[in-house]
C-alpha cells in the first residue's frame, strides 16, 4: 500500500527518512488519495518534456548558432528591409554576451529541472525565461509564439505545488522544505531511482552539450576570408548577365562578402542600381569565389529558399590595397567602403565619451 501526504517534503531530507516516513504512516493506516501517485507522475513527465524542450535553445544560444554573429553581409541591408524577425536576430547576433547569457539562464533552468530537490527553482527559472521568450516573440512577429508560451506555462504548471513557499519568500516569511512529492513510494523503486536518476541527468546535459558542440564546430566563426568586407562597386568591361535575375554586372553598386563561416560557406549580400538587394552564399579556393544566389528579395521570404542561380568570379589585390573581381569580359572594382563598417568594426569603449546615436 502507497502512503503519504498530498505533497511530501524531502528538502532536508535523505531517501531512506522518505522510506522511513512511508513505514511509519503505513502502521498508523494512513494512505494518500489515489490521484495523488498519477498526478506526481504527470508532473514528472512535464518536468522532463520542457527540459528537453529548452535543451537545443539552450546550447544554439551558448555556441552562438541560432542568431550567429553580427556580419558584413548585413551592413547594406536597410532598415525598411529587414522583417520584425530579422531585427531581432540582428540585434542578438551583435551582442554575442547577451545571446550566451540567454542561453545559460535555459541551461541553468534545464539542470535544475532535471534534478529531484531543485525542481521547483528550475520551473520558476524556466517560467521567467520563456515569458521573456514569449514577449519577443509577440512583438517582434516569430512564428513560434505558442511553443514559448507553452513552455511558459508549463513552468508555471510545473511550480504549483510550491507556489505557497514561493508567495511566503516575496513576502519575507519561512518559506519550509521544498515541495517536491514522489510517484512511487516502494523501496526498491526509491533506492534504484536516488542514484539512477541524477546520473541520467548528468548524461543528458553534458551529452546533449557535447553533441551539439561537436556538431557545430563549438560555435566558432572560422577563418576569415581576404575578400571579406562591404564594399562599393565600379564596374568596367562588357556587362555580364546576373543568372536568375534581369541584372547584369553593371547594375552592381555595392557587394559585401561576410566573414562568419557555416556549413555551406559564408554569406554575400550584392546591392543593385535600381535597389533591389539580393544575398547569397559564397565559398573561396584559392582567388576563386563561387557565389550560390538566392532569388532577388521581395516580400515574405521563408529561411529555407532554393538557390535562383551561380556565379563564378576570381579576385585580385590591386596595389593599393583595392580588389577587382573578374567574370567572363566584366570587371568589378571594389572600394572599401568604411561607412558601412562602422557598425561592425567600432568595437566596444569603456571610458565615458560623447554618445554616438546614429
Amino acid at each position: 500500500m502507497e502512503t503519504t501526504d498530498a505533497f511530501e517534503s524531502d528538502s532536508g531530507t535523505d531517501n531512506q527518512a522518505s522510506e522511513e516516513k512511508s513505514s511509519a504512516e503505513v502502521s498508523t493506516g494512513r494512505t494518500r488519495p489515489r490521484w495523488v501517485g498519477p498526478a506526481w507522475a504527470l508532473h514528472w513527465l512535464l518536468r522532463m518534456g520542457l527540459a528537453v524542450a529548452l535543451l537545443p535553445y539552450a546550447w544554439t544560444k551558448i555556441y552562438h548558432v541560432q542568431m550567429g554573429y553580427a556580419d558584413y553581409s548585413d551592413a547594406i541591408v536597410q532598415y525598411g528591409e529587414m522583417s520584425p524577425m530579422g531585427l531581432l536576430w540582428r540585434f542578438m547576433a551583435f551582442s554575442p554576451t547577451v545571446q550566451f547569457l540567454a542561453g545559460l539562464a535555459e541551461l541553468i533552468a534545464v539542470i535544475l529541472l532535471l534534478f529531484h530537490r531543485t525542481a521547483w527553482l528550475g520551473a520558476l527559472i524556466a517560467a521567467l525565461d520563456m515569458s521573456v521568450v514569449f514577449l519577443l516573440n509577440l512583438t517582434f512577429d516569430v512564428p513560434v509564439k505558442q511553443l514559448s508560451g507553452a513552455m511558459a506555462l508549463a513552468g508555471l504548471v510545473l511550480l504549483i505545488p510550491n507556489v505557497p513557499r514561493v508567495v511566503r519568500f516575496a513576502l519575507g516569511r519561512s518559506t519550509g522544505p521544498a515541495i517536491s512529492g514522489l510517484v512511487w513510494r516502494n523501496r526498491i523503486f526509491v533506492r534504484v531511482t536516488r542514484w539512477v536518476s541524477p546520473i541520467l541527468a548528468v548524461v543528458i546535459i553534458v551529452g546533449s552539450g557535447l553533441a551539439t558542440g561537436i556538431s557545430m564546430n563549438w560555435g566558432r566563426i572560422g577563418p576569415l576570408e581576404e575578400i571579406s568586407g562591404v564594399y562599393t562597386v565600379t564596374a568596367s568591361g562588357k556587362p555580364t548577365e546576373i543568372e536568375g535575375t534581369d541584372h547584369t554586372t553593371k547594375e552592381i553598386t555595392q557587394v559585401a562578402f561576410g566573414q562568419v563561416g557555416s556549413g555551406n560557406g559564408k554569406r554575400m549580400s550584392v546591392r543593385y542600381s535600381n535597389g533591389d538587394f539580393q544575398d547569397a552564399l559564397y565559398s573561396v579556393d584559392g582567388t576563386s569565389i563561387t557565389a550560390e544566389l538566392y532569388p532577388i528579395r521581395k516580400g515574405a521570404e521563408t529561411l529555407i529558399r532554393d538557390y535562383s542561380g551561380t556565379i563564378e568570379l576570381e579576385y585580385s589585390k590591386t596595389d593599393d590595397g583595392e580588389f577587382l573581381l573578374q567574370t567572363d569580359d566584366a570587371q568589378l572594382k571594389l572600394q572599401n567602403d568604411e561607412e558601412r563598417r562602422f557598425l561592425f568594426d567600432r568595437g566596444f569603449r569603456w571610458g565615458p565619451e560623447a554618445p554616438v546615436n546614429r
